[in-house]
């Protein structure tokens, strides 16, 4: 009776494991590399970012479009690589009250986003700053990306990055971006590098 109970709580334990598991994007610690393909797993891997240290090294692969269907997905941080693989983001809608915002909050030295088209809405609540499409801050690397849609908020908008220091190189945007201060179609705040960039859309500053 005692051997049942004990190999019923190894099963249990095990189908429990392997429930949290399937919810989490796929991860190999020892190649440092997760896939995205879904909204749950993209949702996942954004949640994981809000340790520093989480991405760190990461390769990070998206593997088909995801629609967000309205929802707010960012990561908070980012240090790694982020492949796009030409897939599209679409249906992104950011509209709490935060600074520094964008699919990817903040993009540090060394972190890299590229080939990726984001679709959808960034135009967080109240007068915000450092809000973008791609990044509200970038410090690192973003290439061959494209945003088409609305950004908005006070001062430092942009519609790939907010503020940038880093590089932002062949990127695209459509659409519109509105800002009080410092706002720009590709960057609104600009100390780094913008490079072979397009902007088709308009700007509208408020000031």
């Amino acid at each position: 009776m005692k051997r049942n109970k004990w190999l019923s709580r190894i099963v249990s334990g095990l189908l429990t494991a392997a429930l949290v598991l399937s919810l989490c994007p796929a991860v190999s610690a020892a190649e440092g590399r997760v896939s995205i393909g879904t909204l749950e797993e993209l949702t996942a891997f954004a949640q994981r970012c809000a340790s520093d240290r989480y991405s760190e090294g990461l390769e990070a692969v998206l593997t088909a479009d995801i629609d967000a269907g309205g929802t707010a997905v960012s990561v908070p941080i980012f240090l790694g690589s982020f492949d796009g693989q030409g897939h599209k983001i679409t249906g992104l809608r950011l509209e709490e009250s935060n600074s520094v915002y964008g699919l990817f909050s903040r993009i540090e030295a060394g972190g890299t986003v590229k080939d990726l088209t984001v679709e959808g809405e960034v135009s967080p609540s109240g007068t915000q700053n450092k809000v973008g499409g791609l990044a509200g801050e970038n410090y690192g690397s973003i290439e061959g990306c494209r945003f088409s849609g609305l950004v908005s908020g006070g001062e430092a908008v942009g519609g790939i990055a907010g503020y940038n220091e880093g590089t932002v190189t062949d990127c695209t945007v459509s659409g519109v971006v509105r800002g009080t201060r410092y706002t720009g179609g590709i960057a609104g705040q600009n100390y780094g590098a913008v490079i072979q960039c397009r902007n088709s859309g308009s700007i509208n500053t408020t000031e």
